[in-house]
């Protein structure tokens, strides 16, 4: 299932009808992963852009308004940006925990609403894909699975580097994120292809104007 969004407004995330055209999409992710609890996702695209931040960013407020706790990680350590958009310290996050080794007790996130809460990239120490590949990868998802009902990963583009692909691993669906009018049609089929050759399942789309 795929949805259009306008991405040129100014982030608010008290923006009732932005965050509606979410909830259909959200609907649909749940309807096709209903038996995953908890559910990790994953946002990716093959260029990231302003808007294709604030759609990822919309899609983690949708869900965490339909009940669930939520937790969105700033996986592109290529780009980071959702520290950006929720005006958050990023100086520790997902590079730091990774590096620390095995998870600790403490919380590492911090809250955005009630039901969303944030893990930005923290600072840029080592070669993105290398950190991603780190055993304590997967240790600090699965303390995350015993803390929330979603985990929701904004990644890096899909085709130029591996960090999406090693993301994908852990995650149940991916939503591809479209630049209407810019990405070209044998490119979006390429990602697609990429993710399926992986057995990888799409699980939805948006499309940004």
């Amino acid at each position: 299932m795929a949805i259009k969004f306008k991405g040129k407004h100014a982030f608010n995330q008290n923006d009732v009808k932005m965050k509606e055209q979410f909830y259909s999409i959200c609907s649909n992710i749940e309807s096709n992963l209903v038996k995953v609890n908890p559910l990790l996702l994953m946002v990716t695209s093959l260029k990231q852009t302003k808007s294709i931040v604030r759609a990822t960013a919309h899609l983690a407020l949708a869900l965490s308004e339909q009940g669930k706790r939520v937790l969105l990680v700033d996986g592109n350590l290529r780009e980071p940006s959702l520290h950006h958009l929720f005006r958050m310290d990023n100086s520790f996050g997902l590079s730091n925990l990774l590096l620390r080794g095995k998870p600790t007790s403490g919380e590492e996130w911090i809250k955005i609403a009630d039901n969303l809460f944030c893990l930005p990239t923290g600072e840029m120490l080592y070669e993105p894909s290398t950190l991603l590949s780190l055993e304590t990868f997967p240790h600090h998802i699965e303390k995350w699975k015993q803390q929330f009902d979603i985990i929701l990963f904004h990644t890096s583009n899909s085709l130029h580097a591996p960090d999406a692909q090693i993301v994908a691993q852990h995650c149940d669906g991916i939503v591809l994120a479209i630049m209407e009018g810019r990405d070209k049609l044998e490119k979006i089929s390429s990602m697609k292809k990429q993710f399926e050759r992986a057995k990888h399942e799409i699980t939805g789309a948006v499309i940004v104007k």
